[in-house]
């Protein structure tokens, strides 16, 4: 009867023993997957298309807004940033790459840029920014709902708002050269809104339409006897060179200079009402990081800067020879003096 006992106890401890092992067990594997889980980093693929400081702060915007959700670099999240120097054929290699990395997102600046994205991939989310008329270009089919892979936020500041800063600083002004790549949707778009609210306000205006750096020079030249000041667009070309050319023949012919970038009155532009990269990078990070905790892009806004960013460089003022009011200066939001 002991025995019987002794071995019915061996027994159960032997039992209890291997239950113990098998918890133990799962426990460690359970760790284990969990470990893994955790040690597996999210990946954005990046393409910023040109390079210039303001892309950069953009790009610096935009992983703020991400760590902000809770996705910061070196811990959970690693970016495979490229740069096809506004190359078409190069963007697609790029995005090819992506697809085949299998990117979880893609972060794209500028129209041409993300139309290139969004013509090969349907499934992966896509973030854009810097880009001006998304709806109107294709990009979205709306800015409240884009029903497709794809938000983002918009350098976009309403004419009319650039239009008053104009009137305060030269109420004079009677002939606007608008410059802007020919041909380029995104710019195309942006002369025509211009063009019809300068010729409401009995301004003429004169159009740049330039193939490269060389044209705009060539045709600034060709009517720098009617033009009063120059208004540089948002186009791709502009932000690779085209600015400076626009800055160099106005300050050369002591014309106005306006600019609807903010790298354009840094490098000599009189002055502008424009969208802050940072601001609109980080607006974007803050979209990815809503995605990326399962968030659908098409029920996200594509948004535009609120607030006013008034940049108005007084070293360029006094080389033309232009007094600005301080009423005037003291709604600047930057004021470049070097």
């Amino acid at each position: 009867m002991k025995e019987n006992y002794m071995i019915t106890q061996n027994g159960f401890y032997i039992r209890f023993g291997i239950y113990l092992l098998l918890i133990i067990l799962f426990q460690i594997l359970f760790m284990s997957c969990s470990q893994q889980k955790e040690e597996k980093k999210i990946s954005i693929g990046i393409s910023h298309w040109v390079s210039n400081p303001e892309f950069g702060n953009n790009l610096q915007g935009f992983k703020e807004g991400l760590a902000e959700k809770g996705y910061i670099e070196g811990k959970n999240i690693e970016f495979v940033i490229r740069n096809p120097k506004a190359d078409k054929e190069k963007q697609h290699e790029i995005i090819n790459e992506f697809i085949e990395l299998k990117v979880d997102l893609i972060y794209s600046l500028t129209t041409p840029g993300t139309l290139i994205a969004k013509s090969l991939t349907n499934k992966i989310p896509i973030v854009f920014s810097i880009v001006t008329y998304p709806v109107e270009a294709g990009v979205i089919e709306s800015l409240t709902r884009s029903n497709n892979n794809l938000v983002g936020t918009r350098n976009y500041i309403q004419p009319s708002r650039q239009f008053l800063l104009f009137r305060k600083i030269s109420p004079d002004v009677k002939t606007i050269a608008i410059v802007h790549r020919k041909g380029e949707p995104n710019s195309t778009i942006q002369y025509n809104e211009f063009k019809k609210l300068l010729n409401a306000n009995d301004i003429d205006v004169i159009d740049i339409a330039g193939t490269d750096k060389a044209d705009i020079h060539n045709q600034l030249e060709l009517n720098k006897e009617k033009i009063d000041a120059v208004y540089s667009t948002n186009d791709t070309l502009i932000q690779s060179g085209g600015e400076e050319v626009v800055i160099a023949f106005c300050n050369k012919n002591n014309k106005i200079s306006f600019s609807g970038n903010k790298d354009g009155v840094l490098k000599g532009a009189l002055a502008g009402n424009v969208a802050d990269f940072y601001t609109i990078g980080k607006m974007s990070g803050t979209k990815a990081g809503l995605i990326l905790n399962g968030a659908m892009p098409s029920s996200l806004l594509t948004e535009s800067p609120v607030e006013d960013y008034i940049i108005i460089n007084t070293k360029t003022s006094e080389k033309i020879d232009l007094k600005i009011s301080q009423l005037i200066l003291k709604d600047a939001k930057k004021i470049v003096r070097k």
